[in-house]
């Protein structure tokens, strides 16, 4: 079926588990596809594939060899020219896909994403997983955010390069305004490691375009398109949204703390009379999403990424956290269960504070009533 048409009028069409863009005259393609990617004027289409395999099953399109598969599927079963198509790839099914537009005066921008962080969530910078030499493959696990922009202007190299690096950062601001986690340390993603951004322009356009950053239109444009679909595509995926983050369990996530944190806790303490544990996980679930309490937790996690980040010092987060634990704990009824911060480097300061908050958390819980 067609879902809408680009900015520059082509269609959209999905089908076959694809969402496939032919194109309807002379377009301009940058893209970051492992196949026809880079800077090209004699692509014919672009898709977005979903290969997931299904629970439980390996992903059979990141494995060595699948090339001849991957033509034959595009000529047989797309219907298109495998020599003049760029393509990606992802587990996101195209039903989660979300399409947009904006027109200020002549032009037209739109954005088409597909967004997953949840196999292979990560921020920049992290250890990788695996490492090219001459060209052997690399280990991929197909998460991903697959963004789209098509501009309705003759755009210039550079500035199809210039809306590349708009694209991505608008794709990061989405991600940090979730505080979506890292799956590989405790920072907030910037993406996945296997995200793909095509900037598609219309050659035969009069209106030449050599600008895409922050500070012309175009650039407003596609950062609000590409910030908007991919928050409303990691939302139609997987849940991820303001309301699931508003949560204390999901702020503390990516520092590692969840319900099996809380279980070991409620075994090491040694209180009479203390609840079940079903009751105590009854308890800590019901607190996860009262607004004081939220708010709180969030203030105590900023501290942690601050000291991370080498913005504050240990003695100015343990002042700080303290502080933040001590109203949280007024909140909740309990004694503040403080251990001494006498840290000699971050991570020390931060699992310290971590079980601080914790066994804080988890006395008033075991002991309590719910308020």
């Amino acid at each position: 079926m067609m879902i809408g048409k680009t900015a520059t009028g082509d269609q959209a069409h999905r089908y076959n588990r694809c969402l496939v863009v032919p194109f309807e005259g002379k377009r301009k393609v940058m893209s970051t596809a492992m196949e026809n990617g880079g800077y090209q004027e004699n692509l014919t289409a672009i898709f977005n594939r979903d290969v997931n395999p299904g629970p439980g099953k390996p992903c059979l399109y990141c494995q060595p060899g699948q090339e001849e598969e991957i033509k034959r599927f595009i000529n047989e079963e797309l219907g298109l020219n495998s020599e003049t198509v760029a393509y990606m790839a992802t587990i996101v099914s195209m039903d989660s896909a979300v399409m947009k537009s904006e027109t200020y005066d002549e032009l037209t921008v739109s954005a088409i994403s597909t967004a997953s962080l949840e196999v292979n969530g990560g921020r920049v910078g992290e250890k990788a997983t695996s490492y090219e030499k001459n060209g052997q493959s690399v280990s991929l696990r197909p998460g991903t955010i697959n963004i789209m922009v098509f501009v309705s202007g003759n755009m210039t190299p550079g500035c199809m390069a210039r809306a590349m690096v708009t694209a991505t950062e608008a794709k990061t601001a989405a991600c940090q305004e979730l505080l979506a986690g890292s799956l590989n340390s405790s920072g907030i993603a910037t993406g996945s490691g296997t995200d793909n951004v095509m900037i598609i322009s219309n050659s035969e356009s009069e209106n030449t375009l050599t600008y895409a950053g922050k500070h012309g239109k175009l650039g407003e444009l596609i950062g609000r398109l590409v910030m908007s679909t991919v928050t409303e595509s990691l939302a139609k995926h997987m849940g991820l949204t303001q309301k699931s983050q508003h949560s204390i369990l999901a702020r503390l996530k990516r520092y590692g703390i969840n319900e099996s944190t809380y279980a070991d806790k409620y075994g090491e303490l040694t209180v009479d009379d203390k609840k079940s544990m079903p009751d105590f996980i009854n308890v800590i679930h019901t607190w996860d999403c009262q607004d004081e309490l939220v708010t709180l937790t969030s203030l105590y996690v900023h501290l942690l990424d601050q000291l991370s980040w080498g913005l504050l010092t240990i003695e100015e987060v343990s002042i700080a956290g303290k502080a933040v634990l001590n109203n949280l704990s007024n909140q909740i009824e309990t004694d503040l269960e403080w251990q001494a911060v006498d840290a000699i480097n971050k991570d020390a300061c931060i699992k310290v504070m971590l079980d601080s908050f914790v066994t804080t958390t988890a006395m008033a819980a075991v002991t309590n009533e719910i308020n």
